[in-house]
Formats: structure tokens, sequence, C-alpha cells
């Protein structure tokens, strides 16, 4: 039986995804490839799908802004804490569905004092013939796999068919994990189960101006691949204005809509996360990593990784060496 914690590093396409387990930034074989299809991130090319079940504060106490190309579904086990699903933040609950399509921004965040199990599956809609050139592609599964089809945030026990969906995603589940005869097969059958039940019972559907929306979540990825791609360098707000075809006050307007914070913020966020990463899995000194790292000034990222941390860079590291 294969069953990943949810500790995931380097999602291509995007943003650092880090879950923090026993004061350990793990790493599970993920590469960092910018603007690219993820490669191994979830599954592999031959299966990209993954299950990952998350002991919150055990696995993370937040799990950072991220998107990738894969449809996430998330079952809550029990307890509760706080998601960020595209523009929308929530508190989760016992049973609830959490569904975050492909290209979604998502964060979440322990409460303190709570905790929380989850289980969640990862898949790419490919796996369910999204590219091919049947109706059934061409009508549902590739606007949905494009980020062209919206569906709300949670599904909550007292919802429209959440026994179904909930049966068929601890089916979808168990045969990930247990992998029996003709499980790949059986794989695909549940997951396209789920996304099938989802259109039966109204979740997924066409926005209205779906043009507009559509085009949003194209500005707001080329977006963030460019500071994926540029976080080490200079990066101007001005800049990234003019990319979207914006003001640089509608552009700060229009970032923190979809993303949940300033830009600026977001990008001192990923700045110290690439960082800190830095920080344990290299030994050069505090103030080339800080420099290396898109800051010019080691007091501003120091301040910034307290921030963030609740402690100096020197200080984090000791305790990743220790807790190693």
């Amino acid at each position: 039986m294969r069953k990943n914690s949810c500790s995931i590093a380097g999602i291509t396409n995007t943003i650092l995804l880090f879950c923090r387990k026993r004061r350990k930034w793990e790493m599970h074989g993920i590469t960092e490839q910018t603007a690219e299809r993820e490669k191994a991130s979830h599954g592999d090319i031959f299966l990209p799908v993954n299950s990952y079940h998350c002991l919150v504060p055990l696995t993370y106490r937040e799990l950072a802004l991220h998107w990738h190309e894969e449809m996430e579904i998330t079952l809550i086990r029990e307890g509760t804490s706080d998601y960020r699903v595209g523009q929308r933040s929530f508190r989760t609950q016992e049973g609830d569905i959490i569904l975050v399509p492909p290209y979604c921004t998502h964060s979440a965040f322990e409460i303190p004092g709570r905790t929380m199990v989850s289980d969640s599956l990862v898949f790419h809609l490919d796996l369910l013939g999204a590219q091919g050139q049947d109706l059934s592609a061409s009508k549902y599964l590739r606007p949905l796999a494009e980020g062209q089809m919206q569906m709300p945030e949670v599904i909550r026990p007292s919802d429209r068919g959440y026994d179904e969906i909930r049966e068929v995603f601890l089916k979808a589940l168990e045969c990930f994990q247990n992998r029996p005869p003709f499980y790949e097969m059986l794989l695909r059958e549940e997951l396209l189960h789920i996304v099938i039940l989802l259109f039966q019972f109204g979740y997924i559907s066409k926005p209205d101006g779906s043009r507009n929306s559509q085009t949003g979540r194209q500005q707001l990825k080329t977006v963030l691949q460019y500071i994926d791609e540029h976080y080490r360098e200079k990066i101007k707000v001005a800049d990234l204005a003019d990319m979207s075809g914006f003001s640089e006050s509608y552009f700060m307007s229009f970032f923190r809509q979809y993303v949940g914070m300033s830009c600026i913020s977001y990008i001192n966020h990923y700045r110290i996360q690439k960082a800190a990463h830095a920080l344990e899995e290299t030994s050069g000194p505090v103030m080339e990593i800080a420099m290396d790292h898109g800051f010019d000034n080691i007091s501003y990222f120091n301040l910034q990784f307290r921030r963030e941390f609740g402690m100096t860079p020197r200080q984090f590291r000791m305790r990743q060496k220790e807790g190693a």
C-alpha cells in the first residue's frame, strides 16, 4: 500500500509548496521545472495521480499558496482547518469534500489548538481522456482541464449528491492505495465517475462571463510563472502590470483578489520559502543565500524571514540540523 504525506516541494509551473513535518522540509522526488507541465509531481506520466494523507499540525502548519495543472479532491476525515481556494476563504468541517479545479490557487492553515485529518487525490484529467477527440472530451473534460469550468470550493454532507460522491471518492482512494489487479483501469473508472457525478449534480458548470474569468486566470498564470523564473532578480510590480495589460493600481487589486495577498507580499513569501530550502540543503553563508534569492539587503531579508518563521535564518538552520 502506498500513501504519501502531504510533503511536496518544487511544484512545476508554479508556486512552491512546502509542508513541515517534524521540523524537516521533505522532498518527495519532485523536480523544480518552470513554465512546463509537471513531470512526476503527482504520480508519473503513465499514471498521473497520487494520494496524500495529511495530519495537521504534524504534516504541516501552513500549506503555502500553490497551484497545479491537476484537479484535487480532499475529504476532511476529522477536525478542522482554514482553507483558501481561489478567491474564497473558509473553515473546513468534518466530512467536507474540498474541490480544487486545475490552475486554481489554494492554501491551507492550521487553527491553533485544533487538529485535522484529510485524504486527497490529485489527478491529471488527461488520465480520464481530456485530450481525446470524442464529444465527451471536447464538451466536458478538456474545458475542465483547461480551467474553463467553475465548481464550488466545498461540498458539505447536507449538500445534494454528497453521499454518492463521497462513496466513489473512497473507492478511488482504496483502489489507488491497495492496487488490486487491473487497478489502473479501475482507478480511471472511479475518478471519471466522480467527475460525472459532479456534472450530474450541477457542481461543475461554465461560469458567467467565462471568457473574462478564463482570461484572468491565464494572466495570473503568466505572472506566477514569471515570478517563479525570475525571483532571484529584481521584479517590478509595474513590469508585471504591463505583462498583464493592466494599470499598476488595477493589477495590485487584481493580484490580491486572486491570490489573497499583495503582489509584494507574495514575492517576499516565495523568495523566503526558496531561501529556507537553501538554508537546509546547503551550507552557504546566510548573506550569500539572501543575495541569491532576490534580497539585496541582509537586514530586510532577516526581517522577512523572522516574519515568516518566527526566528532568524541562522536559528532556522540550526533547528533543521537538530531535527535531522
